[in-house]
């Protein structure tokens, strides 16, 4: 889209170079360099927005002011060709560096399309709307494709197998006893006979068979050898098993490298399943707070609460409950949550003034101030409407001059319940984009 924008702005006759190639080039460049601001510091993407869509924009604004020094830098002598203040040359740049840069970062895209769909209602922009109209669309269908791939539960599940090797096992070692022959040969002859080895002198008394194996002692000598055999034998065989020793091969190792693997591959197979069914349980959990209609932040039912105040805490639960990329359809959903309490719809408009200045004071709107508090700094230039809400002592939002100058938004504005939800879901979701993309939360992701 290289000069695309800038080139939408002089086909409107809202910049005018003079017809001068040159000149739009030194635009371009500036713009070039603006882009490359942002994208070493996104943060900056919501107060370049917030002047990019403004044409009464303050000329004192730090970023205008920043975006001349830039254009200075470029082109030395560019207040020859522009009599005044060149507001549209500023916020067609601007527009330019955005849409570079949310090319390369998404959380640049969510803070000019949400603050696209905030603020171009509300501001006479009427003339530039064709160009508006093709920027927001590109940058969020590019935001809204990463959020519904985000969102989306697959239709099946993939888990790789589990990998593991398998140990190479030794088999068992199996030491084998011995019987003692010679007390086998001892106890045999024993049971064969006679009582003595070399009867005689210096005879060995065998304790053995008192019997001898002639016609008249054959009967009790066999009894009396079996029964002294079978003993000598099974004293023999139950020696050699005593001996017998099976030494088993060492299994814990293998065993605990098995349970290390099956706990991990069980482990990231319920984080693939975690995963894959987040946006699924995510719906469940919003259709649930819907027709609960209780909001956790104030502990009490929406219903039990000013129909803006709801709306507010509304915007600030659903923020609370979804990611930073969400898709279009969940602004919608807010929409239909709040027509979905009572009375809602019987309330008109009112001023966006007045709405700030409940948000500011309000009891039950005090987790709506410290979440703002923490998102957006104390105004200082254009800003959104969290950082009055988020720094009431730094502002009256009651003064009508310094509402419009530090928001952008006219001083005649307003919204009714629903589109006052919207609008600071959109800021939330907006300023934690910016949060995000600080430098020191950078620096932190890598690390992690």
């Amino acid at each position: 889209m290289d000069n695309a924008t800038l080139q939408g702005f002089l086909n409107k006759g809202l910049i005018d170079v003079g017809g001068d190639d040159t000149k739009l080039e030194k635009l371009s460049q500036t713009a070039k360099d603006l882009a490359g601001v942002l994208k070493k510091n996104p943060s900056k993407a919501l107060s370049y927005s917030l002047i990019a869509f403004d044409p009464g924009a303050p000329e004192d604004d730090p970023v205008v002011q920043e975006a001349l020094a830039a254009l200075q830098n470029r082109w030395a002598t560019y207040r020859n060709t522009f009599a005044t203040t060149p507001n549209a040359v500023i916020r067609a740049i601007l527009l330019d560096a955005l849409v570079d840069a949310a090319e390369e970062d998404d959380r640049v895209g969510v803070c000019f399309v949400a603050s696209a769909r905030n603020a171009l209602p509300l501001l006479p922009v009427d003339n530039e709307r064709d160009i508006w109209i093709g920027i927001v669309e590109q940058v969020e269908r590019r935001v809204d494709a990463r959020a519904e791939e985000e969102w989306a539960t697959p239709e099946t599940i993939s888990v790789p197998a589990m990998k593991y090797e398998v140990p190479t096992f030794t088999a068992p070692e199996v030491m084998i006893g011995e019987a003692s022959a010679s007390d086998l040969q001892a106890g045999m002859q024993a049971a064969a006979g006679p009582s003595y080895q070399s009867p005689g002198q210096g005879a060995v008394a065998t304790n053995g068979n008192q019997y001898w194996p002639h016609q008249n002692q054959l009967q009790p000598w066999v009894y009396e050898f079996g029964t002294r055999s079978g003993t000598a034998i099974a004293a023999a065989i139950n020696a050699a098993m005593a001996e017998i020793e099976v030494r088993q091969p060492d299994l814990a190792e293998p065993f605990s490298k098995l349970a290390t693997v099956v706990s991990g591959y069980v482990d990231n197979t319920l984080k693939s399943i975690s995963v894959a069914t987040a946006g699924l349980q995510r719906r469940t959990n919003l259709l649930w707070w819907r027709e609960a209609l209780y909001s956790p932040s104030a502990g009490k039912s929406y219903r039990e609460l000013l129909p803006s105040v709801a709306a507010a805490l509304m915007a600030l639960d659903l923020f609370k409950a979804v990611p930073l990329f969400s898709p279009a359809s969940v602004s919608a959903f807010l929409s239909e949550a709040v027509l979905h309490l009572q009375g809602t719809g019987d309330h008109g408009k009112r001023p966006v003034r007045d709405l700030v200045a409940e948000a500011q004071n309000h009891s039950d709107l005090a987790s709506l101030r410290a979440t703002a508090a923490l998102l957006a700094a104390a105004p200082d230039g254009r800003g959104p409407l969290l950082a009055l809400i988020g720094h009431p002592a730094r502002i009256d939002a009651q003064n009508a001059d310094d509402f419009q100058r530090l928001t952008g938004v006219p001083a005649a504005s307003e919204l009714d319940a629903v589109a006052w939800a919207g609008w600071l879901f959109r800021e939330l979701q907006a300023s934690k984009a910016t949060k995000d993309a600080s430098p020191a939360k950078r620096r932190s992701a890598k690390k992690n």
